[in-house]
């Protein structure tokens, strides 16, 4: 863990290097010509004890400072635009949300709807129609709280960070040797998600729409193909029942390799999803690709040159 020393020295070096960046031609250049999307999970200043430790959570001064940061740099377009052949603007910007988290809703879009923005959010609709746990919720809390499931890992040769790796089957093996899962104590671990009733509050209005997250949180490469199909299928058919619905795949947890693989985004294109998104290289330079990255912003992104630190790296980062 580090010191208090080395956060200061770190943040030191974020600032200066975020100062520098907000200068650089060949950053305002890619910042220009490409689509830059950012990626937001829960906005609440009473955040759950899962968003705090996986640095999930904004808080609503701090959601409300991007955003304005954000509006000034760059031209927030609809969703909806990256599906039409209209092209975009020059250095476009798009608003995500994933999972469904309650402040994304009562917080995060009435903020949004305040500074005219428009946004999407990526949603589990398990989670949202039958009030369970998200899987990744489940997962982390077992991993991190539970000891028999510990003992059931190392017999198993389950790998941890167990979000990553638990599968249906061992999900299943698991509740077989030591009892169904109770979900009372997960769910105050997760924290409050949106209710259906919450989403089609806000299913008519303009600004919002939603895409595919999985029907559970469940993580791409731990699953077989069937599976994988099952979970995309089964979020569609509860997705179409929303008008603000959009042709949209986010992979859950994001990363490359660890999390999906080329013959899951091959998946996606049997599959006729309309463009797909990880959770890397949010400033994207070829924006017809099938495969668009994001960029996640964290409460310590609450000043300029802190900001200017998070895009310019990806910048410079990706291709």
């Amino acid at each position: 863990m580090l010191d208090m020393k080395s956060i200061l020295i770190r943040d030191l070096i974020k600032k200066t290097l975020g100062f520098i960046y907000k200068s650089l031609p060949y950053i305002n250049k890619k910042l220009d010509n490409g689509l830059t999307i950012f990626v937001f999970h829960e906005i609440s200043n009473n955040p759950s004890k899962f968003a705090k430790e996986f640095g999930l959570a904004i808080s609503t001064q701090t959601f409300r400072y991007q955003i304005n940061w954000i509006k000034s740099n760059f031209n927030i377009i609809h969703p909806r635009d990256i599906l039409s052949d209209q092209g975009i603007p020059k250095r476009a910007a798009i608003i995500s949300f994933d999972d469904g988290f309650l402040g994304s809703f009562v917080n995060g879009l009435s903020i949004l709807e305040e500074m005219n923005v428009p946004s999407i959010l990526f949603l589990n609709m398990q989670a949202i129609l039958e009030g369970k746990p998200i899987l990744s919720a489940v997962a982390c809390y077992l991993d991190r709280y539970v000891s028999e499931f510990s003992e059931f890992s190392k017999k198993s040769g389950l790998l941890s960070p167990a979000h990553l790796t638990l599968s249906p089957s061992s999900l299943q093996e698991y509740e077989n040797q030591y009892g169904v899962i109770d979900s009372s104590e997960i769910l105050d671990y997760q924290g409050l998600f949106a209710d259906i009733d919450t989403v089609n509050k806000w299913d008519d209005n303009q600004l919002v729409t939603f895409g595919n997250h999985f029907f559970q949180h469940w993580n791409a490469a731990a699953l077989s193909e069937n599976e994988f199909i099952e979970q995309y299928e089964k979020n569609n058919i509860a997705l179409s029942k929303l008008n603000s619905n959009l042709n949209l795949f986010a992979f859950t947890n994001g990363q490359p390799e660890t999390c999906f693989s080329d013959k899951h985004i091959a998946l996606l294109e049997n599959l006729n999803a309309g463009k797909i998104f990880s959770a890397v290289n949010g400033v994207n330079v070829d924006t017809n690709k099938f495969i668009l990255g994001r960029l996640s912003l964290f409460e310590t992104d609450n000043n300029e040159n802190n900001l200017w630190f998070r895009v310019g790296r990806d910048a410079i980062n990706y291709e």
